[in-house]
């Protein structure tokens, strides 16, 4: 892994929690000892503590940018037990998973600083998640010199996405049509028919990318690194593009389902409340490609 060697250290997960934790109790000690006012030894201590929880979520920003992922090739190691097959799949969740965090990271600060706090931190977070997602497939590798040889086989998006996240894309697509079909039959407000719209283009946006994932050449390469690279295929239209882009079209529907409620009433609350909640548990469910289970088995997947 490339970076700095402290910054590929990986964080022990108490120690944040340690400093949230001791922050406030240290504050209410400085407020009932110096009655709140003042400048005591307890401000120096509560300025120390801020300054090592900023630094460590700056580390923690940087490890993210740099692509500094501890986690990687052990999941590597439980997809597949040959070396090559592992190389081939730390890149791939490597890339992947970079671009969704310097994403997620672009949405929240689009939610700091384009809404002032004031906007839907869930839509912004996934919305930036699923773009890095996009972007992460959408590289192109740089082609070596020499003749090359590729295999003829014919892929498509139907040979790696499950039923699930199928069913879920053209569900969601579906209800981004009907939202915004909705709102305009009612005389919604803007909001509400761009918002569904959104959610359908979303989904439009991610099926092309899925589809050049699953058409990408393969070079002509040996039996295991061919299911290696079906297996990143594989995670890649599915975990990678079908999932955030799910719930970012979720998050969508339940800004437009808001944005009907003085039209509609409390039916549209309801349902965007659901849109917003299934959102919600889908990205957590796939947060870090939703691969963390992998480190509770012993066999590889490939093996």
């Amino acid at each position: 892994m490339n970076g700095p060697k402290f910054l590929r250290r990986r964080p022990k997960v108490w120690v944040p929690a340690l400093l949230l934790m001791v922050l406030p109790a240290v504050m209410l000690v400085r407020v009932s000892d110096e009655g709140g006012s003042g400048v005591g030894p307890g401000t120096y201590v509560v300025l120390a503590l801020v300054l090592i929880v900023v630094a460590f979520t700056l580390v923690q920003v940087a490890r993210m940018f740099a692509g500094v992922d501890p986690e990687v090739p052990q999941l590597a190691q439980h997809l597949a037990a040959d070396a090559d097959q592992q190389r081939l799949l730390t890149r791939w969740m490597v890339r992947a998973r970079r671009a969704r965090n310097i994403g997620g990271i672009c949405g929240v600060i689009v939610w700091v600083l384009g809404t002032s706090l004031q906007g839907d931190l869930l839509l912004c977070g996934v919305g930036g998640i699923a773009l890095g997602a996009m972007f992460a497939e959408l590289h192109v590798v740089r082609r070596q010199k020499g003749p090359r040889t590729a295999t003829l086989d014919v892929r498509s998006v139907a040979d790696y996405l499950t039923d699930g996240d199928r069913n879920r894309m053209l569900a969601v697509a579906g209800a981004g049509l009907v939202m915004a079909a909705t709102a305009v039959a009612v005389d919604g407000s803007g909001v509400a028919v761009w918002s569904g719209l959104a959610a359908l283009f979303v989904l439009g946006a991610a099926h092309l990318v899925q589809r050049r994932v699953a058409s990408r050449p393969r070079p002509a390469i040996a039996a295991s690194l061919r299911h290696a690279d079906d297996l990143a295929r594989r995670l890649a239209i599915g975990r990678g593009l079908a999932q955030p882009a799910t719930y970012f079209g979720l998050a969508l529907l339940a800004r437009s389902a808001f944005a009907l409620r003085p039209e509609v009433g409390d039916v549209a609350v309801l349902l965007g409340v659901a849109a917003w909640i299934s959102a919600l548990v889908l990205w957590w469910s796939n947060r870090r490609l939703g691969l963390d289970f992998l480190l509770a088995t012993r066999v590889p997947a490939l093996a």
